[in-house]
Order: structure tokens, then sequence, then C-alpha cells
């Protein structure tokens, strides 16, 4: 089900219209571990696995001469082909087996796309397909959300998360990664020189409209709405009905903050020596 729902045209234009985007503090995290285990510039390959519509594969972009963004979902990627740099080249291939050469990324990232794998199997192809002294860097933001606005920040913050909760039992089992924090994706990687950094706070400015989009870009939420579309829209009329009641008519339209908190699993294949 996952798989197609990511196909579809209409959840790929909400899902780049609204989804968080990959922490900035994430991608320098991520630039200075590759940097540090490769012993400086130039970086030259990276390949973003479950690109979606590329939004990690542009932040990559200025700091690699090429970056492959791979998804499975061919209405995802022609979003990202519509708007990359040319030094991004997009392909259709599943996470679990990647058209590349072996020993030839220097960095294959995985943002907020992880949890979607067949992690075994995937963490396998990473083995083959990194360089030696290549890097794998996994992360996602979690389940912890706050936002805040004047005096109105424990309404607002227990409306959106009490929305989560009510759509998340449309998918148990990648929630689950979702709440170790990673730790799961954490001891899965195959290579003894890895990190999990599990407290990189981001704050975002947004209106109850990014927070409604947020909802709808959710896969949770794209469960509720194929299992029952009617009780689905109706959910999110209501938690846009007690956002107003929360904030009122002066405030509805306020810019406020959410804070996110990330988390990054690294890792580096080993090199072996003669």
């Amino acid at each position: 089900m996952a798989a197609e729902l990511f196909k579809n045209k209409e959840f790929s234009e909400v899902y780049h219209k609204y989804m968080i985007p990959m922490s900035s503090k994430v991608v320098d995290l991520i630039l200075t571990y590759v940097e540090d285990k490769k012993m400086g510039k130039p970086f030259k390959l990276a390949v973003d696995v479950g690109c979606g519509t590329g939004n990690s594969s542009r932040k990559l972009a200025a700091h690699f001469q090429e970056v492959i963004g791979a998804d499975t979902s061919e209405s995802q990627l022609n979003v990202a082909r519509s708007c990359t740099s040319e030094n991004i080249t997009c392909i259709l291939s599943p996470s679990e087996s990647l058209p590349l050469e072996d020993n030839s990324v220097d960095l294959l990232n995985a943002s907020l796309a992880v949890h979607w794998f067949d992690v075994e199997r995937f963490m396998q192809e990473a083995a083959r397909v990194l360089k030696p002294g290549g890097c794998l860097a996994l992360s996602s933001w979690l389940l912890k959300t706050e936002i805040y606005y004047k005096d109105h920040s424990e309404t607002l913050t227990n409306i959106f998360n009490e929305a989560v909760r009510h759509i998340s039992k449309y998918s148990v089992k990648i929630l689950e990664h979702m709440k170790s924090e990673y730790e799961t994706i954490f001891e899965a990687v195959p290579f003894s020189d890895k990190e999990r950094i599990n407290d990189i706070l981001e704050i975002y400015p947004v209106t109850v409209t990014n927070l409604l989009g947020l909802i709808q870009a959710l896969y949770l939420y794209q469960e509720f709405l194929e299992e029952d579309r009617k009780e689905a829209l109706m959910f999110l009329q209501n938690v846009e009905k007690r956002f107003l009641d929360a904030l009122g008519e002066n405030d509805f339209h306020a810019t406020m903050e959410v804070h996110l908190k990330h988390v990054c699993v690294l890792a580096c294949k080993p090199i072996l020596h003669a």
C-alpha cells in the first residue's frame, strides 16, 4: 500500500509543498562527518535513496560533484526533476537494488526514508555500493513536536500531537523505528564505526495552513484517506476547527514556531588494509 500511495501524483504535490525539509543542522553534521572520514574535499558522488521530491538531493548537490536521487515513485521523481540542479540525476530504483557499481559511492543518504525500506537488504546494498571509507547517513525528524505561539503553545501542541496519534494506527511498523529514535536502524548498520545523534533541534516557522498541509503530507493520513475518504476529510476539518477555536479569528493566520527533534545515524565503511 505504501509504495502505491507514494506513486499518487496528488500526494506527491502535497508532499513536496508541505513536508518538513531535511534539517540544515543534519546536513552540516553529515558534511562534517564525511569530510572527517574522507580527510577533506572534494566530495564526488552522493546517492540520495528514497529521495522523494528531491529536497535532500538539492541540499547535497551544492557540496558534491554528482548527486543521484533514487526513488520507487515516478510521480515523486517527476516533481524532483522539475526543480533539480544540473549535477542531480533522478532514477527510478528500489533502495535495496541500486543500479550502481560496487565500491562507487562516497555518501549514501536516506532522509525520512530508511524506515520504509527492507532494512536488512538495504544495509547489504549499502555495504556493496559504498567505497571503502564511504559514509552512510540516515536521518529523520521524530514524533516530538512542540508548537509555540503566545500563550496558546500547550493547546496548539496538544491539538497537533493528538491528530498525529489518531492517524498513527495506519502504519505501526514504520512508527516503531521512529519511536525508537532510530535505535533499531542504528543496530542494523553493519559497520562498527557508527554513531547516532538524536537530540538535533530545528525550529520552523509555520501557519495553521502549513500544519494542516503537513498532516496531509504524512503517509499516515494518506492511508486514512484511502480507507475512508469521507471520515478523513471530516477529521482534517475538525483539526482545523480546533486550531481556529484555540487561536481565534485574529491570530488564525499568524506565524507560529514548530520545534522538531531530528535523529541522524552516521556510519563509515571500513578501509581494508593489505
